[in-house]
């Protein structure tokens, strides 16, 4: 009777052949992130603050926050989120230019307990001169509002920690078309929630089948 090689055997064979990646895979699972930080279980919103008016469109600041909420709520890492279009219009309307809230007196007022503040860095949609490629990038810190101090991260000389987010390449008909440019705004505002999600789980470096299109 013919025996089967046992199958550590086939795998060591396979590397002569362009397959040892995906037996290294079987064997010892994809590469991952750890969470930078673990959230505490309270009531939470996140707040994103464009106060150097880097998105083209306000709702673009809700697609980020309501994306890091669902994300955060589908892992289970909090139970109860604040909608983060609150937060914004708490601070558009109370706000001044000489006078602005602080995130503590944001999040008190929506009633939350934690706030996640993300201060948007960066925002394009293309280079100049080069085939528009959009990437974003944003600054994310931690705020305990019933104690008024930063949770994270630790060191409170780092403003926060700074989450990037690139799209492949788009075509041009699609950048110059004002219905495409939305589109991609909203994409690449739903990828940057994704992508500070992400800070707060454990996750693959690059998921096999997720993200066509987008630069893991």
């Amino acid at each position: 009777m013919r025996r089967s090689l046992p199958i550590l055997a086939l795998l060591l064979a396979a590397a002569s052949c362009n397959i040892i990646t995906p037996a290294a895979y079987i064997i010892e699972g994809p590469d991952s992130n750890e969470a930078q930080y673990t959230l505490p279980d309270r009531r939470t919103v996140v707040f994103v603050d464009d106060r150097q008016n880097k998105l083209a469109r306000t709702q673009l600041r809700s697609i980020i926050g309501d994306r890091v909420a669902s994300d955060l709520m589908r892992k289970e890492l909090v139970t109860e989120t604040i909608a983060s279009r609150d937060a914004i219009a708490v601070a558009r309307r109370e706000e001044s230019v000489g006078k602005p809230l602080s995130i503590e007196d944001i999040g008190r007022k929506v009633g939350a307990e934690v706030v996640i503040y993300v201060q948007i860095g960066g925002f394009n949609l293309s280079e100049e001169g080069n085939v528009p490629r959009p990437n974003g990038y944003a600054l994310v810190k931690v705020i305990d509002v019933t104690e008024r101090r930063r949770l994270f991260p630790s060191d409170p000389e780092q403003p926060g920690v700074q989450v990037d987010s690139t799209m492949r390449e788009v075509s041009m008909e699609l950048y110059n078309s004002p219905s495409g440019r939305r589109g991609i705004e909203e994409q690449l505002a739903d990828n940057m929630g994704d992508r500070i999600a992400k800070v707060f789980y454990k996750h693959e470096k690059n998921e096999l089948g997720k993200g066509v299109g987008v630069r893991k």
